[in-house]
């Protein structure tokens, strides 16, 4: 029997590289997990290449290693992006229904998409996503899907995401540079909010927030879709930078201790422990008091933070004055007292680490962990849009840069 299509989703984070390996399984008729790895590089800052060579021999590791492990090619690479060059905005596009039976179809909705998105935007900047937001026909607002109903003037709201075309095209020749074929990109929050939301909290307001080393990804869901997003060049790196200043200690020593004795909320501090920090030329020791590490780190935390709440107040979605739940993911959330910090700074009813939900997913508990989510969520979404037959519309035209092409594979609906 043959062996199934590998498919990989790679996401690409704060100072690492991070991919899932799976493939559909005909029995169970699920996506099971075969393999997963995280490594860091030095060619990757705040989702961004710094460093093409570099970037491509920790993409030709980390790739390599999992074909090895499952011991097949690569048959499809979904890459998730981030970063500060990502931008968003919302647009509306209508088409006029002029055939005699009025009955709006897919090609119609297509239309009415295109048109918002005939929106001019940087000169550097290429689209990489389009989602719908919701549509009305004929006025008449609030409408999900319109595909069978019939009408005169269908309306859409869009959400369009961007991002910078030289940092995208950087990224793909370190990835294509080994010799890998990208077959899709999407901005990694996306496939994040499908899989680790729950249909209820989207409906009713909630905020997702990806604590990444170097970029904090923020998305706001109200009325079941994608409302604001941004992603801020900050991330819980700074404490370790904080740390190894304050300690007088290695960055390497300082992210040990951070991880191992971190504390971000007083509520969250156990008894106290005297920890022991190497000096910074590795010859001796010396003795701290946990609490320390508190104090240094909380105050720096409540800073981010409160840059999450200024970028979401600036586009009208300050958090404490909309009833919304919290839900945090990435590296920075499994440190102690985020989840009660965050409802505290943001004002958010109540906070809960997410982890991907879905059924139709096997795998080790291992890939489940928030260092694996937006990859793990990768593979589910691409799998998921692999099977709407409206991606293989023409998708692949001639003309513009690589990202640009193949972003559009991912038109879909968020929520």
């Amino acid at each position: 029997m043959a062996k199934p299509n590998l498919l990989v989703g790679l996401d690409v984070g704060s100072g690492k590289l991070t991919a899932v390996a799976a493939a559909h399984d005909e029995e169970t008729n699920t996506l099971q997990v075969l393999a997963g790895r995280s490594i860091p590089c030095r060619g990757i800052r705040g989702g961004m290449v710094t460093d093409i060579r570099d970037t491509s021999a920790a993409v030709t590791t980390l790739l390599g290693s999992l074909e090895r492990e499952t011991e097949q090619e690569i048959s499809q690479l979904f890459v998730g992006v981030r970063g500060a060059h990502i931008e968003s905005f919302f647009s509306h596009g209508t088409y006029n229904i002029s055939r005699p039976d009025k009955e709006i179809g897919p090609a119609d909705m297509e239309l009415a998409i295109e048109n918002a998105k005939a929106v001019p935007i940087k000169n550097d900047n290429e689209i990489i996503g389009v989602f719908d937001q919701g549509y009305a026909v004929d006025k008449q607002r609030g409408i999900r899907n319109p595909e069978g109903m019939e009408g005169s003037l269908l309306e859409v709201d869009v959400q369009i995401v961007t991002g910078a075309s030289t940092h995208l095209n950087n990224l793909a020749k370190s990835i294509q540079r080994p010799g890998f074929r990208i077959d899709g990109t999407i901005y990694g929050l996306v496939p994040l909010g499908e899989s680790v939301l729950l249909q209820d909290e989207k409906e009713n307001g909630v905020m997702l927030l990806d604590l990444g080393g170097e970029t904090i990804s923020v998305g706001i869901y109200m009325g079941g879709v994608m409302r604001f997003s941004c992603d801020i060049p900050y991330g819980c790196d700074i404490l370790t930078s904080d740390l190894s200043s304050y300690l007088s200690t290695s960055r390497k020593a300082a992210r040990e201790i951070k991880e191992k004795y971190g504390v971000i909320h007083p509520g969250f501090l156990k008894n106290e422990q005297t920890i022991s920090v190497p000096l910074l030329d590795g010859s001796d020791t010396r003795s701290i008091k946990n609490v320390e590490l508190l104090d240094c780190m909380q105050p720096r935390m409540e800073e981010l933070l409160e840059q999450v709440e200024h970028y979401a107040g600036l586009a009208g979605y300050k958090p404490k004055n909309l009833p919304l739940v919290g839900v945090i993911t990435g590296g920075g959330s499994q440190m102690p007292g985020m989840t009660a910090l965050c409802q505290d700074i943001l004002g958010l009813k109540e906070v809960r680490r997410g982890v991907v939900q879905r059924d139709e997913v096997t795998c080790a508990d291992e890939f489940l962990s928030p260092l694996y989510a937006t990859a793990l969520s990768l593979v589910i979404y691409a799998s998921d849009k692999a099977t709407e037959e409206s991606l293989y519309n023409g998708q692949y035209k001639a003309g513009g840069s690589t990202f640009g092409k193949l972003g559009k594979f991912f038109k879909g609906i968020f929520g």
